[in-house]
């Protein structure tokens, strides 16, 4: 039976691969009239990037059973139009975390002596992972400073307050990447400060420290650490400014391991799952969606918008998208879908072209979804 089934997975795979190729960049088809605009075709990779977010999409999670760690993965890749169930109809997952919700008792955020915080990082997989993880999460969804969340009873913060507080917690003993995300998101790369202690701390000294980490040893092969020190170093060319001093030291480093996911991907186009450490494929798909997923959503923030058209970033996009069609109703683990679903989307609103204001205003409509897709596992 499972030689029958491995055939017939080989069989709808190559298929799939057929419908898709050429990758390549398209093309304006030949023979179009003199008189009439040249129309380019839709780029057959986005076309299933698409759809590969669209049926991922409709793997719900369930508020209050689904932790606060799952749920917030959802909002890292869907952002601020992240859905749940809750009795059974699809509510606003950041709208209804923010009214003072519990997990087992517990409130997902809480006022502190310096502003307020995600439920400690202490029960991993429950709540935060990392300190400061919801927080950075709410960054890449762009939720404003002024949001309001609601802690206990009545009492209201605000995600300033989550910032306030995760500068007067810095220190020198504990994971700074998540910190280093959020911070230069809300306070911008200039930012310097006192924490608690006394101490002196700044953005450059948070980017320092993020360089200065070993990548191979770190948490998901180092792609989270990357991917934070990505994200300020982005930040810091928003302004303009030249690549100097810790930020040019930085740029290297994230240069260096840009080559080593191209040097050790796999011949099937996925990314090793030894992530930086050398070649390594893996026919699990859960293996793959993590590994892939994970390096992928690094490469699509490190990578100038012109080198998102070279064919091994489009093979490694297209590896990802291929692994979620094909397997869009197995379980998948909530961390490794939702890694794996940001680096599409970051992929598909880098690179998809701008429709026309008319376009835009009649595809601004609500679509039919299918419910019946099966729900990531815990």
């Amino acid at each position: 039976m499972w030689k029958q089934r491995w055939i017939v997975g080989l069989v709808g795979v190559a298929v799939f691969c057929l419908s898709l190729k050429p990758l390549s960049a398209e093309e304006v088809p030949s023979g179009t009239k003199p008189q009439q605009a040249a129309v380019k075709p839709a780029d057959p990779l986005l076309v299933e990037v698409d759809k590969a977010i669209a049926v991922s999409t409709r793997r719900f999670l369930t508020a209050n059973i689904h932790t606060p760690w799952q749920i917030m993965h959802g909002v890292l890749a869907l952002r601020q139009k992240y859905e749940v169930k809750q009795d059974g109809q699809k509510i606003n997952a950041l709208e209804w975390m923010s009214k003072g919700v519990t997990f087992k008792g517990d409130q997902w955020f809480e006022r502190t002596r310096y502003g307020g915080r995600a439920h400690p990082y202490s029960v991993a997989y429950a709540f935060e992972g990392h300190p400061n993880q919801f927080l950075a999460i709410m960054a890449m969804a762009e939720v404003p400073a002024d949001h309001e969340i609601v802690t206990r009873g009545t009492d209201t913060i605000r995600v300033s307050d989550l910032v306030k507080h995760a500068q007067m917690e810095i220190n020198s003993s504990v994971e700074i990447t998540w910190t280093l995300w959020a911070l230069s998101h809300y306070l911008g790369t200039d930012a310097m400060w006192t924490n608690k202690n006394g101490e002196a701390w700044s953005i450059e000294r948070l980017v320092q420290m993020q360089t200065q980490e070993p990548v191979r040893s770190a948490a998901c092969g180092g792609s989270h650490g990357l991917f934070a020190l990505t994200y300020a170093r982005n930040e810091y060319l928003k302004k303009g400014a030249p690549l100097r001093g810790v930020w040019f030291e930085a740029d290297q480093k994230i240069q260096r391991y840009i080559r080593e996911a191209r040097s050790y991907q796999n011949s099937d186009w996925t990314f090793s799952t030894n992530y930086f450490s050398g070649r390594q494929h893996s026919n699990s798909f859960e293996t793959r969606l993590n590994t892939s997923g994970h390096t992928l959503e690094f490469l699509m923030l490190a990578l100038p918008k012109e080198r998102l058209r070279e064919q091994w970033i489009r093979n490694g996009v297209f590896a990802v998208t291929r692994d979620l069609l094909t397997h869009q109703r197995s379980p998948a683990e909530c961390g490794s879908l939702y890694h794996a679903l940001d680096a599409l989307v970051i992929y598909r609103d880098r690179t998809k072209p701008k429709p026309a204001p008319e376009v835009a205003a009649t595809e601004n409509t609500t679509k039919k979804t299918d419910d019946s897709v099966a729900s990531p596992e815990k």
